[in-house]
């Protein structure tokens, strides 16, 4: 009785600091908004500088191609430069990031070819190229995660989407609801089946 006691004290105690960091950090996201909403570029650089690098990289999983991932942060910005005073401290401003930065992705998406077809014209990266090159020597589990990377680009952009947020930029729930504008029973079935997709990709690979 008094172990589980302890526990829930605990548990309520940590519980307490996580809401009030969550609280600080959004109180910061806020003044941060307002100063870029009236003008101040010092401010829109600390939000570039804090969020760009992960802005890039969730792109870059949804559109498969680093040029337009380029392209579509900097759009991102300039989107938010001018919309700053919208953002009201509903979510985390990683989030209201977000959410401009998977609808620009999707408008380009639209208006191009798919990611797959896309892929095959870009060249090798160093890194790459040189996996490819000694993809014969690799282990079982090299093959395995590159056998993941090929059939992650295979999946539908709103999968992409989904599991870019969830698993590789760690958001919560709530708030990849927030950035894709859908309901938490919805967001549960979608990443369901975007699981499902994924597992059935990699063995259908594997079975080759």
């Amino acid at each position: 009785m008094l172990s589980s006691a302890r526990n829930f004290r605990a548990y309520y105690m940590e519980t307490a600091k996580r809401r009030a960091a969550d609280s600080a950090f959004l109180l910061e996201d806020m003044e941060l908004a307002r100063r870029c909403a009236r003008g101040d570029e010092a401010s829109l650089r600390r939000v570039f500088e804090g969020h760009e690098p992960a802005l890039r990289r969730i792109l870059f999983r949804i559109l498969g191609n680093l040029q337009d991932a380029e392209e579509v942060t900097a759009e991102t910005f300039i989107r938010f430069w001018r919309s700053a005073n919208r953002f009201r401290g509903e979510c985390s401003l990683r989030a209201f990031l977000s959410r401009i930065a998977v609808n620009l992705a999707r408008d380009r998406i639209r208006r191009r070819q798919p990611v797959t077809e896309c892929l095959h014209d870009l060249p090798m990266s160093e890194e790459s190229a040189c996996s490819h090159q000694s993809k014969s020597s690799a282990g079982p589990s090299d093959r395995l995660m590159e056998t993941i990377r090929s059939g992650f680009l295979m999946l539908l952009p709103e999968e992409r989407e989904l599991l870019t947020l969830y698993y590789l930029e760690d958001l919560e729930y709530e708030e990849i609801c927030g950035v894709l504008g859908i309901g938490y029973d919805v967001l549960r079935t979608r990443l369901v089946r975007a699981r499902k997709h994924l597992r059935e990709i990699v063995g259908n690979e594997n079975g080759k």
